[in-house]
């Protein structure tokens, strides 16, 4: 069953942010992972809410997610987003 990672990202660091994304979009299609949507133009209906860069990706099942994220290709990225932005992320969906 699919898996959809929900990110809420605020980075801090431009220069940063084109280091974690250059080649990012390969890496995710590695694990059968892919961007459906990134904008920083939310618009929220209910609630106090306030994303500040909405990204879902959208995942096989969450041991494909989970074989991204822990994956030593996906380790510098990560770091450089865990020093250089303030992150609130979700895993939803594929509740084998």
């Amino acid at each position: 069953m699919t898996a959809y990672m929900v990110a809420d990202v605020e980075w801090h660091d431009a220069a940063a942010l084109a280091r974690y994304a250059e080649g990012h979009s390969q890496l995710l299609a590695k694990f059968g992972g892919e961007i459906l949507v990134g904008s920083k133009d939310v618009e929220i209906i209910e609630g106090t809410w306030k994303p500040r860069l909405l990204v879902i990706f959208k995942f096989p099942s969450k041991k494909d997610f989970y074989a991204w994220y822990n994956s030593t290709e996906y380790a510098p990225r990560l770091a450089i987003r865990l020093s250089h932005a303030d992150s609130n992320v979700a895993l939803v969906g594929d509740s084998e």
